[in-house]
């Protein structure tokens, strides 16, 4: 039986995911890309051939979306950061033209680029406020249970220079069932950014610090 797009997506999405658990980092994003490319393909196809089919096409630029963040985090991982950049950029155009409720690629493309260079903080000022604005609608609406989505909001706030509502937020991440592992996650995105800010914006790295005590405290980690 031949296998339909998404299908084959899903298997060498998988496939990149066993190569980048093992450091295989040329083969998980040789088979990430395959996967974009089926992907893309057939929602080009769809946006050509079946324009009435308006939730079709919003499920397909969901995984498309879904399979940019991850091969954004395989460059990531691979320190190929300007790489990982347009990889998420892609991707949260994908979020925008789709008007998904998601936020993964939008927050990650302006933590990579504050990773890359945390000067930039001003210069992403807009984008910031921006991703506030979006995330805190989703989480009023279709997003309000999802533990990642008040994550998102919280580091957005962060960044935004909006302590009381990033404290808020992380407070809502406690109470929406974000287990052990999903502390961890998020901590693996607050304490590089920590310390990146530590030498050029001292009180934000100092804030950050004090959600990351909070979030190690509340997920038993010592």
């Amino acid at each position: 039986m031949t296998e339909i797009p998404q299908e084959t997506a899903q298997r060498l999405t998988q496939k990149a995911r066993r190569y980048s658990a093992s450091g295989d980092y040329p083969a998980a994003i040789e088979e990430q890309r395959q996967a974009i490319r089926i992907l893309q393909n057939e929602l080009n196809r769809m946006e050509r051939q079946t324009p009435e089919l308006a939730d079709e096409r919003e499920k397909y630029a969901h995984r498309l979306s879904d399979c940019l963040g991850r091969l954004g985090g395989i460059y990531r991982r691979a320190g190929l950061i300007p790489e990982g950049i347009e990889a998420y950029r892609q991707g949260k155009e994908i979020e925008r033209q789709y008007r998904l409720d998601d936020s993964y690629n939008l927050t990650n493309w302006i933590v990579l680029r504050l990773l890359e260079d945390p000067a930039r903080l001003a210069e992403l000022a807009g984008d910031i406020n921006q991703a506030i604005d979006l995330i805190r609608g989703q989480v009023e609406g279709p997003r309000r249970d999802q533990w990642w989505a008040w994550a998102d909001l919280g580091l957005v706030c962060h960044l935004g220079g909006r302590p009381r509502e990033a404290r808020e937020a992380y407070e809502r991440f406690k109470q929406t069932g974000a287990r052990r592992a999903d502390y961890q996650s998020v901590l693996a995105v607050l304490n590089p950014l920590k310390q990146q800010f530590e030498p050029s914006a001292p009180e934000l790295a100092a804030q950050l610090g004090d959600t990351i005590r909070d979030l190690q405290a509340s997920s038993g980690k010592p």
